[in-house]
């Protein structure tokens, strides 16, 4: 049964008459009529009484009339989900971000995401980078935002932009005063690093700098976020580093500066299981493909596994 002969009743019913009706469809009165007849041949009951003035639905017709409005409502909605659908206003995105990028670029790409989709259901995660991996592989979470590029079967990545560690150092420090530190002049200094499990791929590129400056590094793990490190540089506890990005954050006590001989980055990506994302994931990913590519300061990469 077409939907169309039900909206044709419920108007039938709604103006009490074939020429108002039929007026209000922009249909001609004879051919109301005739969608009427068709509609109680299809139901095999009488659903107007035409000897009426104003027509009336008959007793059959009433609870007809009833049951027509529930289903054209529950169409009318099931058409609005539908549209939300195709203009990504409509569906659900769980995304992890790991806490170092909470403070930084990253956080602003999602805010500016969810005032662009308000109608959407964005949940955000942030903990360290193995339980992202994890719950990554296991669906807990259909995005993940990383300083790594995971290794997971059917994992689409797309490198989103590479930045530069700095040197957190005292204020009263004896290199605070120099615009570039290279890595052997830290060589006698004990470098604060959160766990390797939290960025795997950071804490590496620091070693490893250590080690081409030709010195093993005298590394304090210590628990919590960027901030957290640079605040227990202020402490006296040793020197840190900070994402680039960072640094208009500055704790009391503390300055920045650039690391030389080598350099070290970070390379920030987005993973994600393609089969799994709707409508809103898929806008997410793009989203965040297009925002963090284009940023002013940093050095935009592609490339996808």
């Amino acid at each position: 049964m077409e939907t169309r002969r039900l909206e044709i009743f419920v108007a039938l019913v709604d103006a009490g008459g074939f020429k108002q009706a039929a007026a209000s469809l922009f249909i001609t009165p004879p051919a109301l009529s005739q969608q009427i007849s068709r509609l109680e041949k299809d139901v095999g009951v009488a659903l107007i009484d035409r000897t009426m003035r104003p027509i009336v639905p008959t007793e059959a017709g009433r609870e007809f009339y009833f049951r027509c409005r529930r289903v054209l409502e529950a169409m009318q909605h099931i058409t609005q989900l539908l549209d939300d659908e195709r203009s990504h206003e409509f569906g659900r995105v769980r995304v992890g971000i790991v806490p170092a990028m909470m403070y930084s670029t990253p956080a602003k790409a999602v805010r500016r995401f969810i005032r662009e989709h308000p109608a959407a259901n964005v949940q955000v995660r942030s903990i360290a980078t193995s339980l992202l991996i994890d719950e990554l592989e296991q669906g807990s979470i259909d995005v993940a935002v990383l300083l790594t590029q995971p290794d997971l079967k059917d994992l689409s990545s797309t490198t989103l932009f590479s930045e530069e560690y700095l040197a957190c150092l005292p204020v009263d420090h004896a290199l605070a005063d120099q615009e570039e530190i290279s890595f052997a002049e830290l060589r006698s200094e004990r470098i604060l690093q959160g766990p390797r499990v939290a960025n795997p791929a950071g804490y590496d590129a620091v070693v490893a700098a250590c080690m081409r400056a030709g010195f093993s590094p005298r590394t304090l793990e210590v628990m919590g976020s960027y901030m957290d490190h640079a605040a227990m540089v202020s402490a006296g506890m040793g020197v840190g580093f900070m994402p680039e990005s960072l640094s208009d954050i500055h704790p009391h006590d503390v300055v920045y500066r650039r690391l030389v001989n080598p350099s070290v980055g970070l390379t920030a990506s987005i993973s994600w299981f393609e089969r799994r994302l709707d409508s809103v994931g898929r806008s997410f990913v793009r989203h965040c493909i297009t925002e963090l590519s284009d940023l002013e300061g940093l050095t935009p990469t592609e490339g996808e596994s």
